[in-house]
C-alpha cells in the first residue's frame, strides 16, 4: 500500500512557497507606491495627498499580508513549518523531496 506522505509534504511546501511569494509581491508593490509618493513629495506635486497616502499603503500591506498568511499557514503545524523552513535555509529553495527532512527532536 502506498503512503501519501509526499502529497502532504507537497501541500506544506506549496503553502509556504505561496506565502513567501505573496510577501515578496506585496512588498515590491508597497515599496513602488512609497517611492512614487516620495518622488511627489520631493518635487512638491500634490505633497499633502502623497504624504497622506504613505501610511495608508503600509496599512493595506500589513492587513493583506496578515490575512493571506493566516489563511495559508493556519492548517500547518509548527513542526511542519520548522522542518520546511530549516530545509529552505539549508538548500536555498523549496523542495518537494522528503529525504532532506530530519525530524526535530523536542527537548522537554
Amino acid at each position: 500500500m502506498e503512503t501519501y506522505e509526499w502529497q502532504k509534504n507537497k501541500a506544506v511546501v506549496d503553502r509556504l512557497y505561496y506565502s513567501e511569494r505573496i510577501v515578496e509581491g506585496t512588498t515590491c508593490m508597497a515599496l513602488g507606491a512609497t517611492g512614487i509618493n516620495l518622488m511627489f513629495l520631493q518635487r512638491n506635486y500634490f505633497a499633502d495627498l502623497a504624504r497622506a497616502r504613505l501610511p495608508r499603503v503600509w496599512v493595506y500591506w500589513a492587513v493583506f499580508n496578515s490575512v493571506s498568511l493566516f489563511v495559508l499557514l493556519r492548517p500547518l503545524t509548527k513542526d511542519e513549518i520548522a522542518l520546511q523552513w530549516r530545509k529552505r535555509k539549508n538548500m536555498g529553495k523549496w523542495l518537494y523531496s522528503l529525504y532532506h527532512l530530519d525530524p526535530i527532536e523536542v527537548k522537554n
